[in-house]
């Protein structure tokens, strides 16, 4: 790229440069409060040369936007990156969306949301199209004194499997978009003793769930036992991958057929605790209450994963490059990435604080999540400083739908939806 005179060091140094890309546009980037320059008319980055190797302060701004600020470090003949910036308005638009809301569910292809709400001797429902929200399904279930505790949706978003708590008692429930009328019964067999209940992606009129250490599967409202002395269970690619309660990771088809052990030693297991199977870029983990393990896929052993925290959950982000590890006031990133920026660690501390409940991705560089009250969209590029921005609305439910790009708040039993935040 060039030398330059290093008057500090006194001697001719390489120069490097840095690269930026925002989105949207920026009005202006500011290079350690002297280069100042913007983009073209029809780009959205930047590209300083010349710059010693060194840090160097970078300061991006737009009009109704949230200052951006962060160090980047310059070496020698080398372009510093920073291509993933979103910028976020310093008032975000809510619309009100629907009132006397006590609990929503979005489907998973982020087109369609299921409401429940108060209604006499009842709990309302409402389902209808995001893009088209004049147009609903209503109806109810005759419970009182109950509430919903979960939506669990079909892999195709038509059909949500619906969870009821009334005083001890937990019942379950079908929805089904494809249908003007709804069965208000209970679904049979399932109860408080139903756990780990989730769809088979190929038949979505086909239930699991785990009973006794026994998996079962219910469709037509006939139960069969699929697979017997089973602790935790996930279906994948068409196939059901189990945990045996003497510690062996097995895959069957979706009927119990064994077809193969996955693991060549067992695991000591605990029925006092949580097991749970997760697939996450291709590999296989297994959660034990607070650990978290690695199947290796040559030795066919699970490894120990050194998790930094307890009482966590994992969400792993879109491009699967990276985890979020988050409990009540910790949030931990961990990159499968060889990223020099993290000189051999393997976690980054993103947040310390306090109530920390909801968190998602917004995309592949930005996470929202509420803490101490108030929803935080951060980015997760650590490198000298990490950029975030507290929105106002306190105390809040919320739920980031990638699809529309669109943040959904619920406060005091009403529902609002953000303009788009994500391009």
């Amino acid at each position: 790229m060039g030398y330059r005179v290093d008057f500090v060091k006194m001697k001719i140094t390489a120069t490097g440069g840095i690269y930026i890309r925002t989105s949207p546009q920026a009005s202006a980037i500011i290079i350690d409060s002297k280069i100042n320059t913007k983009p073209g008319m029809f780009a959205n980055s930047v590209f300083v040369q010349d710059l010693l190797a060194k840090e160097h302060y970078v300061l991006i701004k737009k009009d109704g936007y949230y200052d951006y600020n962060k160090i980047l470090p310059v070496r020698e003949n080398q372009v510093t990156k920073l291509e993933n910036v979103l910028l976020i308005k310093q008032n975000i638009v809510f619309n009100l969306l629907s009132e006397k809301t006590d609990y929503f569910s979005i489907s998973p292809d982020g087109k369609n949301i299921l409401l429940a709400g108060p209604a006499p001797k009842a709990i309302g429902f409402e389902y209808f199209t995001l893009s088209n929200p004049n147009q609903k399904i209503n109806y109810s279930l005759p419970l009182q004194n109950a509430e919903v505790s979960d939506i669990k949706w079909s892999d195709n978003s038509s059909v949500a499997l619906i969870k009821i708590q009334n005083m001890a008692a937990i019942s379950y429930y079908i929805f089904d978009s494809s249908k003007t009328i709804q069965q208000t019964a209970a679904l049979p067999y399932l109860d408080k003793n139903s756990q780990q209940t989730s769809f088979d992606p190929r038949d979505i009129q086909q239930l699991f769930y785990v009973e006794n250490k026994t998996l079962y599967s219910l469709k037509n409202n006939k139960v069969a036992a699929v697979i017997d002395n089973l602790i935790a269970y996930k279906i994948y690619n068409g196939n059901i991958l189990w945990l045996s309660s003497d510690g062996f990771l097995s895959q069957s088809d979706t009927s119990g057929k064994l077809t193969q052990k996955l693991t060549a030693k067992k695991i000591a297991t605990d029925l006092n605790k949580n097991y749970q199977i997760l697939i996450i870029a291709g590999k296989t983990f297994l959660k034990e209450n607070d650990a978290l393990y690695l199947l290796n896929p040559d030795t066919k052993i699970f490894e120990n994963f050194n998790v930094p925290i307890t009482d966590y959950e994992i969400l792993p982000s879109p491009d699967n490059k990276n985890l979020l590890l988050k409990n009540s006031d910790q949030i931990y990133l961990y990159s499968f990435a060889d990223l020099p920026a993290q000189a051999g660690k393997k976690y980054e501390n993103m947040f310390s604080g306090s109530r920390i409940t909801d968190y998602y991705w917004l995309n592949n560089d930005y996470i929202v999540f509420t803490a101490e009250g108030k929803i935080i969209i951060s980015e997760i590029d650590y490198r000298g400083n990490i950029n975030s921005v507290a929105l106002e609305n306190e105390n809040s439910k919320i739920f980031f739908n990638r699809p529309d790009g669109k943040l959904y708040t619920l406060t005091n039993s009403t529902l609002f939806s953000s303009e788009k935040i994500t391009p």
